[in-house]
């Protein structure tokens, strides 16, 4: 009996198998974290995404919705076609109702840079109008995990001929 009671009192260290289960323990905390936090990441990345597409979606939208002597091209140079519209930022309009027809847009504290192309496409009759326009939408912003510059880009065409 004494010698039990005596092995019990010098124990003061911790066994190996202890210190290769409290090891393990924190391995798979620490990996549960990771784990964690690469989703969250994953999550943001994906919304970045859904903004951009978002925010093409309403200039193809915009675009469609208009006549083709409102939408303008890019080398007419008016002032009063929704091409001008989005490229500037002092339309009154845009300011009272919300509309977001701007070039920079920020959601969440992520700044979106959005771009608008519309090309005339020429007819192969040089009598005939060809009435259809190539629009080319492109978002670009920073990502918000290693600041790089990120893109996307859809092409379309609009077709205002009957």
């Amino acid at each position: 009996m004494r010698r039990k009671a005596m092995n019990t009192e010098n124990r003061k260290a911790m066994t190996f198998v202890e210190i290769i289960i409290a090891g393990l323990l924190m391995v798979v905390v620490f990996i549960i974290g990771w784990t964690i936090s690469s989703s969250f990441t994953g999550v943001a990345k994906v919304r970045n995404y859904e903004n951009a597409i978002f925010l093409t979606n309403q200039a193809i939208e915009a675009i469609r919705a208009a006549r083709g002597r409102e939408i303008g091209v890019d080398r007419d140079g008016r002032k009063n076609t929704l091409i001008a519209d989005f490229h500037s930022s002092e339309n009154p309009y845009d300011v009272k109702n919300g509309d977001g027809f701007v070039p920079v847009i920020e959601i969440g504290g992520v700044k979106y840079r959005r771009t608008i192309n519309v090309e005339e496409v020429p007819s192969d009759n040089p009598d005939v109008e060809s009435g259809l326009k190539l629009v080319k939408v492109r978002v670009e912003w920073k990502s918000g995990v290693d600041g790089k510059s990120v893109v996307f880009e859809t092409v379309t065409a609009h077709c205002d001929l009957w």
